[in-house]
C-alpha cells in the first residue's frame, strides 16, 4: 500500500475533488497492474488510496463506473498521442500508416487489458446513460482521429476497427495462455504476440487501401 499522509474526509474545493478522483483512479491502476478485475474490490481501492470506502461512492457508483472511467483515461491518451505521431509524420502510403499506428499500439497493454472488459463487463453494469457519453465521447475523438489518416472516412474507420478487434483478440490470446492469473497480469518480457500482430495489421491496411484505391 502506498502511505500517504491523512487526508480530509470529503474534498471540498472542485480542485480538491478532482484530485480525489484522481488519486482513486490512479490507485485502482496501481492494483490493476497485479491483480485481475474478479480480485479487485472497492475495498482494496479505498485502502490504496488512503480514502474511507464511502469516499469512493461519491465519485463512483460501482466498480464498473469506476473502470470504465479508466478506460475513457486510456483510450483518450491512446488517441491523443496516435493523433500526435500522425501529425509528425504526416504518413501517405499504407505501410507508413502502418508503422504510425503500430508505434501507437506498442506500449498499450493496460488499454488492452481494459478494453476486454469493457463489452462484457463495464458497458453492460453501468447506468445506461454513462454507457451513452462514453460511446459519444469514444465517436467524437474516433472522428479526429479518422481526419489525421490520409484515407477516405470510411476506410479509415474500417482500419480502426481492424486495429481494436485485432489488439483485443491477441491481448485475449496472451492471458488463454499463460499459466496463471497473475502471469496474465504481470506480462514480464516482450510480448510474443507482437510479430503476430503487427503482421495482421499489416495486411489489413494494405488490403484496405488496395479496395479504397479501387473504389476511386
Amino acid at each position: 500500500m502506498v502511505s500517504a499522509p491523512n487526508r480530509p474526509a470529503r474534498a471540498r474545493s472542485a480542485a480538491e475533488k478532482t484530485q480525489r478522483r484522481d488519486d482513486i483512479l490512479r490507485a485502482a491502476e496501481r492494483l490493476w497492474n497485479t491483480s485481475t478485475y474478479t480480485d479487485l474490490s472497492m475495498n482494496h481501492v479505498a485502502r490504496e488510496a488512503q480514502l474511507a470506502k464511502g469516499t469512493l461512492y461519491l465519485y463512483f457508483d460501482t466498480k464498473e463506473e469506476l473502470f470504465l472511467a479508466l478506460v475513457s483515461e486510456h483510450l483518450q491518451t491512446w488517441i491523443n498521442d496516435t493523433i500526435r505521431l500522425l501529425q509528425e509524420r504526416r504518413p501517405v502510403t499504407p505501410a507508413a500508416v502502418a508503422d504510425a499506428l503500430l508505434d501507437a499500439s506498442s506500449d498499450v497493454v493496460p488499454l488492452r487489458r481494459l478494453m476486454l472488459l469493457l463489452g462484457t463487463v463495464l458497458e453492460r453494469n453501468v447506468r445506461p446513460e454513462l454507457t451513452r457519453d462514453f460511446r459519444r465521447d469514444v465517436t467524437a475523438r474516433v472522428q479526429m482521429l479518422i481526419s489525421h489518416l490520409p484515407f477516405s472516412d470510411t476506410m479509415s474507420l474500417k482500419i480502426l476497427r481492424h486495429l481494436y478487434a485485432l489488439a483485443i483478440g491477441w491481448q485475449h490470446l496472451a492471458e488463454e495462455f499463460t499459466t496463471s492469473a497473475t502471469d496474465a497480469v504481470a506480462a514480464p518480457g516482450p510480448d510474443p504476440y507482437a510479430a503476430d500482430f503487427e503482421l495482421a495489421m499489416r495486411a489489413v491496411i494494405d488490403r484496405l487501401a488496395a479496395q479504397d484505391t479501387a473504389r476511386r
